[in-house]
């Protein structure tokens, strides 16, 4: 099958919404139209239905008499979040244990060894393309579980209230021993499912999104205004 072509506009809100979510876009001043056009080689037209998009995300804010402004999640709307995904996650492991096939728990249990296998390479050298295959590897574990737990209502709620990108941002604040830990959290969940055990896999999970709440809340720039460095690489990627 031939992979899609991605459009001049999709790649603008890919990009901005990266650069949106790792806080390279400024929260203390507006940012304007042609100001991301430029910094994206791109003209007006695909930039504004990106900013559509993002108006739409709420990433991005028109306020009236001042042009457009980024917006992050604040602390309490992080919060919030965390304990959505708590209720609801774990209760799709839950349901995953009672109902997953033997090849979804042989794939939870290849996730989990993989990830500890990423997790020791990148104890040995700090590769961005390790951090990257991590964060593919954690929604691949995340969406087998749900694929599991048959439950697709569940799936939209939590796909309504739980971004993949704000996932990804709280990995990213990771160090080396939250990695290592959340590593071993997986290899749980996946032998707790395995052997069936709905209960077990329930706190399991509960346990590995409160660690990962914790990681990202206590940090102390968590409310923190983005400095607004916006960065690209050459093909217009943010590096």
């Amino acid at each position: 099958m031939t992979a899609k072509i991605e459009s001049a506009g999709e790649r603008a809100y890919r990009v901005l919404r990266q650069a949106a979510l790792e806080g390279r876009l400024p929260t203390d001043h507006k940012i304007t139209e042609d100001g991301l056009a430029k910094l994206l080689g791109l003209s007006r037209t695909p930039v504004r239905a990106a900013i559509s998009q993002l108006l739409m995300d709420g990433l991005l804010q028109r306020r009236k008499g001042q042009g457009l402004w980024c917006v992050l999640p604040t602390r309490a709307e992080m919060q919030e979040i965390f304990d959505i995904r708590a209720h609801l996650e774990s209760y799709a492991a839950a349901r995953a244990a009672a109902y997953a096939t033997a090849e979804q728990k042989e794939s939870l249990m290849r996730s989990a060894h993989r990830m500890s296998e990423l997790v020791e390479q990148l104890c040995n050298t700090h590769d961005a393309a390790i951090v990257s295959e991590i964060h593919q590897e954690n929604a691949h574990f995340h969406a087998v579980i749900m694929k599991a737990a048959d439950a697709p209502r569940l799936a939209r709620l939590l796909s309504a209230t739980v971004d993949l990108a704000f996932v990804n941002l709280t990995l990213q604040r990771y160090s080396l021993r939250q990695r290592v830990r959340s590593a071993s959290h997986h290899h749980e969940i996946a032998e707790a499912i395995s052997a069936g055990m709905a209960e077990w896999a329930s706190r399991s999970m509960e346990t590995h999104i409160l660690a990962a709440a914790a990681t990202f809340l206590q940090q102390p720039n968590t409310d923190a205004v983005a400095d607004g460095s916006l960065i690209f690489a050459a093909d217009g990627d943010a590096k």
